[in-house]
């Protein structure tokens, strides 16, 4: 044998030795990805159907910071928290003035529930879009505001 053969044989052998344990199970070794992992919100909806813009505070955990927020009558704003490996994420919470027009803020707050919405991962569980809806409507004597479920 010349030494170009030598060396070609050598590099085959190589070769089919590299090629050996993923041929023989069958088993390919590759990187861990989460491309298809799932990308999951807990989210809620509040409607404002009242007729006037509702100033109002949010926040996710009982010991977070208000955040401030104003919804225009005939919009939908949606609220929404990464959830966790386990599908979990903080309790939603919202305050705003219970009375209109009296020049006093009467504080009502909510304890709120979400929806998981997102992208769902490989598999059957389908991807969910609708988060939790709520609305916001005045009750009967056009002051007193509440935050229904639907």
């Amino acid at each position: 044998m010349t030494i170009s053969t030598r060396y070609t044989m050598s590099m085959l052998s190589l070769a089919l030795l590299l090629m050996t344990p993923a041929i023989a199970t069958g088993q390919e070794n590759v990187g861990t990805s989460c491309a298809d992992c799932p990308n999951l919100r807990g989210a809620f909806s509040i409607e404002n159907q009242t007729g006037v813009t509702i100033n109002y505070q949010v926040k996710w955990g009982r010991n977070r910071e208000w955040k401030s927020m104003s919804l225009n009558s005939g919009q939908i704003r949606t609220h929404s928290y990464p959830l966790d490996e386990n599908a979990k994420a903080p309790a939603p919470y919202i305050r705003f003035d219970a009375v209109g027009g009296d020049g006093a803020f009467t504080a009502r707050e909510y304890h709120l529930a979400f929806r998981a919405v997102g992208y769902a991962g490989y598999g059957p569980t389908p991807n969910r879009t609708t988060p939790k809806a709520y609305v916001f409507e005045y009750a009967a004597d056009r002051r007193t505001l509440n935050l229904l479920a639907r």
